[in-house]
């Protein structure tokens, strides 16, 4: 097994489970968000101390613009999350963060032209196998109850996806490595989300315990994206992303399992039918890369 898919493995994991922590917290999607990037911020900082690199100021604006861009699309989620529950959201938005993310890598990274026929195939192909996947979760949410504005939380999951399959390219403008980029990229995420909270006057105090859970959130989200990272060193942007998605699988568990959003015998049928695709579809993805 290659290291790339060892990261993805572990990005999947973090992925799924990055909301969990916060799930029964009925707090405003807002606050949540600023206290899920201030723990982003506190991982990434104490990383940043063990490496100590200078960080020009041509090599910080990149990476403090995608984080910028990626806290207002995690504030997005929670709104999504509020509406939707856990495992129809990042349905929704997952299946449009692989679709553009492997179009940035395909066409803007120019990867379709150095794969070679044979793995492009295998490439596309995998690819449409993971979105079905995610697909026939959606489905699986039928009939089950609404928590909130469905066409609210559709929308906010819709931004979300477009938003965070594509962060990653002014964060790709930096020439330094990973661990030391994040720490401009944690900074415009927390600093955005200062800047909603203060604009909008947003309540943040909810806590010892509820605060420890939103930044518990951040820790394991902000690992999921050391990860997610890593694996597109690795496999590459048009490969890596899209496999990286495969959190939802760990989502529907976590919301099928765990939380009951799920709870028909058809709904639980397709859980297990898009899991199987979806093995399918990182198999098929990893053979492109031999």
């Amino acid at each position: 097994m290659s290291l790339g898919i060892i990261f993805a493995i572990l990005t999947i994991v973090f992925f799924g489970s990055w909301a969990v922590p916060t799930k029964t917290l009925k707090i405003e999607p807002k606050a949540q968000a600023f206290w899920l990037t201030l723990g982003h911020l506190l991982l990434s900082t104490i990383i940043f101390v063990f490496v100590l690199q200078p960080i020009p100021f041509k090599d910080f604006i990149g990476p403090y613009i995608a984080g910028a861009l990626w806290g207002i699309g995690i504030t997005l989620g929670y709104v999504g999350i509020k509406h939707l529950g856990i495992t129809r959201a990042l349905s929704i938005w997952i299946p449009v963060v692989t679709i553009v993310s492997a179009l940035w890598g395909l066409l803007f990274f120019k990867e379709a032209w150095t794969l070679g026929t044979d793995k492009l195939v295998l490439t596309i192909i995998s690819i449409v196998v993971l979105i079905t996947a995610a697909l026939i979760v959606i489905l699986s949410s039928k009939g089950e109850e609404k928590l909130g504005n469905v066409r609210l939380g559709i929308l906010a999951s819709l931004i979300l996806g477009v938003i965070h399959g594509s962060f990653f390219v002014p964060l790709r403008t930096s020439s330094l490595p990973i661990f030391v980029t994040f720490l401009p990229l944690a900074i415009g995420m927390f600093s955005t989300l200062l800047f909603i909270i203060i604009l909008q006057k947003v309540k943040t105090s909810y806590g010892i315990v509820s605060t420890a859970r939103m930044i518990l959130a951040g820790l394991i989200l902000g690992s999921g994206n050391y990860m997610a990272l890593l694996t597109i060193k690795y496999l590459g942007v048009a490969q890596g992303y899209p496999l990286t998605q495969l959190g939802i699988i760990v989502n529907a568990l976590w919301g099928t399992l765990v939380f009951k959003e799920v709870t028909s015998l058809k709904g639980k049928i397709l859980i297990a039918t898009s899991i199987a695709i979806a093995i399918i579809g990182a198999i098929v993805l990893n053979l492109a890369r031999m």
